[in-house]
């Protein structure tokens, strides 16, 4: 019965040897398969990527300006100029530092050497100096620290010459800088 009837008609085939199961059409399956997850997965990830993005979330901070829009409509994301002005500006002694060793102490926005009587600002909470033109202008567009990225400490607006004589003094940092302008 294996070889058919009279009829002519082929027998069916012993079980476990049916066409759905050759070697293959399995790798066929597999293969459309494994596609098929591959673009999902590719789909998803770059789902992921512009909602991370679109939300907020990545730490870069875009405009809701539409086409066309200038840029500069946004609100300010620096300090204000009477911030500035809390913190207290000093000069610099390399003797103080060190004096000016293998290593001497550099502004990390202009990236230049810090010479003696130069004016600095050392940034209330983490204590990092730099030249007060480069910080001003860094901490304008930027409110954190250039080294750190702390948001700096400031003190009371009416109480801003005595709390940053006063921190100089009693941190357990003590500034490399010599005394207040």
């Amino acid at each position: 019965m294996s070889t058919g009837d009279a009829s002519g008609t082929p027998a069916s085939p012993p079980p476990g040897q049916g066409k759905c199961c050759t070697s293959g059409a399995t790798l066929e399956l597999v293969g459309a398969f494994t596609a098929v997850c591959l673009v999902l997965y590719g789909v998803i990830l770059y789902m992921n990527y512009l909602y991370v993005r679109w939300s907020g979330r990545d730490g870069v901070h875009r405009t809701d300006s539409g086409a066309g829009l200038p840029a500069r409509k946004r609100p300010a994301a620096g300090m204000d100029k009477a911030a500035l002005a809390a913190m207290p500006v000093l000069r610099f002694k390399a003797d103080a530092h060190g004096g000016g060793g293998d290593s001497p102490m550099e502004c990390a926005v202009c990236l230049s050497a810090m010479q003696d009587g130069d004016a600095v600002r050392a940034l209330p909470g983490c204590r990092h100096a730099f030249h007060v033109a480069c910080v001003d202008a860094w901490l304008c567009a930027r409110a954190t620290c250039p080294v750190c990225r702390a948001r700096p400490a400031l003190p009371p607006p009416q109480q801003a010459p005595k709390a940053g004589a006063k921190d100089a003094g009693s941190s357990g940092r003590q500034p490399d800088l010599e005394s207040q302008v």
